[in-house]
This record gives structure tokens, sequence and C-alpha cells, in this order.
């Protein structure tokens, strides 16, 4: 970052006790769409049971540093790229692994975001800040972590329904002189972006912009290099996990300037959660696992085709059609589920496990649905799970998932 944009971010910290008095400002919501592209990411391992909550990400000394989430060690685990292999264990002392969710790093520090926020209660926000110098090269260890304590500028105290707030936390990152925080809003589906300073202390975060991203954002990286900002996350029922480039910003308001989203329905099941850039373009993203739904996996890709000096983004036009499934978490014996608005037109229906294996199709004739607002297919006995429902129209189609309890 440059020295005028570092100085006006110290300005705009000096003035947040100030702005946090009168009230947050509105900074509206930035909802221009993006380029949309459907890409299937490579795996390149399943990892250790060890880090099977696997919440954030970063690339240093040529291997990954991950966490787990709540409930987990205060140990950050350094993972070999190729096998997942944990290499290293760090603790920090006197730290507890509340909800642990995102993991960031600049030259000299690591910063662990203890920020998540299902419930929509928590008061006792932090990020936890080690020096890089005090890990060894091998062996685990014990380091001391500082603390930068934080609050909201927006919120307005604990919501009666769990998953139905917007004040969760999963996502972390640096650029220049502060840490960045990108909401992960269960109600809405929006992002919030905040700033905090880096030094430790208890601050109100400067609240810069939201934007529409129809989905749950769970994880953030900053690529000075290109000036590319990628966020990862999920859709909220279906677990379509998602890549969100952001680039050409104003400051720091990175919802401000061009958007790449790129979609992975095809992902083996997986539940994103961490995204990180090793090289100029390569990123690896990582999702956690959830017995026996998902598998904690990592995945390596480029985004050379997306950011690339020749790159020429290929938008993805959305079939004309869709459809809604319900119930959306079949819990009954009966496995009977009701599909509504779909098109008045012959289409085929196909049954997906995790794996996208077909298990069962449905054929519907143009009479078979004319005139009908729902129809109704009775499903195998399935196992628990995650399962996808394909509706697909001549070349075209959609998936939507759903969960076996």
């Amino acid at each position: 970052m440059s020295r005028p944009f570092s100085f006006l971010l110290g300005m705009a910290f000096l003035l947040s006790g100030l702005l946090s008095e009168v009230g947050a400002q509105n900074p509206g919501v930035q909802d221009n769409l993006p380029e949309q592209t459907i890409f299937r990411p490579p795996v390149v391992c399943t990892l250790p049971k060890e880090v099977e909550e696997t919440s954030g990400l970063i690339f240093w000394r040529n291997n990954l540093w991950t966490h787990n989430d709540s409930g987990g060690l205060p140990v950050i685990y350094c993972i070999d790229t190729l096998t997942g292999k944990v290499l290293q264990r760090i603790t920090l002392k006197k730290a507890t692994n509340m909800d642990w969710e995102d993991i960031t790093q600049d030259s000299l520090f690591i910063y662990v975001g203890d920020m998540g926020n299902n419930s929509g209660n928590r008061r006792d926000l932090v990020i936890y800040k080690i020096k890089k110098g005090d890990i060894p090269l091998l062996g685990d260890a014990d380091v001391t972590a500082e603390k930068i304590a934080f609050s909201y500028p927006d919120y307005k105290g604990p919501v009666k329904n769990r998953k139905h707030n917007n004040f969760d936390g999963e996502s972390l990152m640096t650029a220049g002189d502060s840490l960045y925080l990108f909401s992960k809003d269960w109600q809405d589906q929006q992002s919030r972006l905040y700033a905090l300073p880096k030094m430790p202390g208890t601050y109100v975060a400067r609240l810069i912009s939201k934007y529409n991203v129809h989905g749950l954002i769970t994880g953030a990286d900053y690529q000075p290099a290109t000036g590319t900002v990628a966020l990862t996350g999920y859709t909220r029922g279906d677990w379509v996990p998602f890549v969100l480039l952001l680039t050409k910003f104003k400051g720091d308001n990175f919802f401000s300037g061009s958007k790449i989203r790129i979609d992975m329905p095809k992902a083996k099941a997986s539940q994103t959660e961490a995204v990180a850039f090793a090289e100029r373009n390569q990123v690896y993203v990582s999702s956690e696992g959830r017995a026996p739904v998902f598998k904690q996996t990592l995945y390596s890709f480029s985004l050379e085709s997306w950011l690339g000096s020749k790159a020429v983004a290929v938008p993805y036009k959305a079939p004309a059609f869709d459809f809604v499934i319900r119930p959306h978490k079949l819990q009954q014996k009966k496995n009977t589920l009701y599909l509504r608005d779909f098109p008045q037109r012959a289409f085929t229906l196909q049954l997906l496990d995790a794996n996208n294996r077909q298990m069962m199709e449905y054929h519907f004739k143009t009479g078979d649905v004319r005139g009908k607002s729902k129809i109704k297919i009775n499903l195998p006995v399935l196992k628990q799970g995650l399962y996808t429902i394909r509706m697909i129209v001549n070349s075209q189609s959609v998936e939507h998932r759903f969960m076996k309890k």
C-alpha cells in the first residue's frame, strides 16, 4: 500500500472513537453483479483428522498453516502442501479457542481470529497476534500471543435465533497497516467489510462497506502483487462452494471494484472454509470435515484464467428456470420430496450422492406438469448425508443440494 493510503488509514482509526459515538455510517449495499464462471477445483489431498475442522489458511515457509475452529486446541498447524501431513504444532500460550475462524499474516506477524459468532451473542471477540520470529523452523513449540479485542459499531445485541444474525465473522486478512474482516451474514447472505488496526488493544471496528455476496463468506486473503482479494464460502442451504475475486477497487473499499465469482457446484461435497494465496495467482482452498457428509479436503488451482494478462472471463449465463426443494432437510422415514417452482415443460431430474454419483433418474413430460405448482417424487431409502437434485432442460441444468439427517 502507498504511504498516502497508510496515512489515511491511520487518520481513520484516530477518528473511529468519535464515529462510534455518533453511530456507524450507512455505506449502502454495493450490488453490482460479478462475472460468473463454473469450475471444478482439483483435489490435492484429504487432510488428516487432526485438522478435521480446518478453518483458516496461510502460505508461509513453503508450507500451509491452518487451525481448527470452535472447541479445538489453541494450536496452529504447519501442513505439507502435497500430502497434508502435519509437520509442526505451535501452541498459543494463555489463548483459548472459543471459535477460531481465520488466520492471516504480514511480514513479521501471524494473526488468528477468534471471532466466530454463530449465535450472534458474543462480546469477547479477539484476534491473537504472534511473532513469526518466535516460531522455530522445525519442531513443536509454545509462543506468546498478544490480543486485539474488538466489537462491531453496528451490533445491536444478542439475537433470538441461532444462525439468524449478521454478525458472525469467519474471514480475516491483512493489507497495508490494517486488518480487514468480512462478515458471514446468516440472515441476508451479504457481507460487511470492517477494518481494525494491528496494534494490541481494544477497538470498535470501522465499517467500510457491504456487498450482496449471495452466500456465506468463510475465508479471505489478499495478494498485493496483483491487488486481488480472494474470498471463499458457500451458499446457504445447498452448500455450493465458491470463490469471489475482488480487483480494481478504490483504497481499502475492496467491494468497490470488479468482481469475478467462481462457482464450484461439482466440487466434492465440501464446506469451504479457508483460502490462501501461495504464488502470484495460485490459491489453496480447504474445506472442513463433518462425517459422514463432508471430508476435510485441500484444493489448489491457478487463477491465471481469470487474472492473467491475457485472461478472458467467460460469463456464466444462468438458466431461465429453477426449482425449490421442500422440505430442505429430510428427517421423516418416508422419503417424499416436494419440488416447487419448476419449468412448465419436459425435464429430467437426477438424484446424486455426495460424490456426484447418479442414483436415480426421473423423466417428466410437459403434460405431466402443465398447470401444476408442485410435484412429488418418492426417493429411495437414503442414508445420512448430502444429496443433490439436478434438473435438466434441453442442454442446461440447475442443481440444489439437501441434507438427510
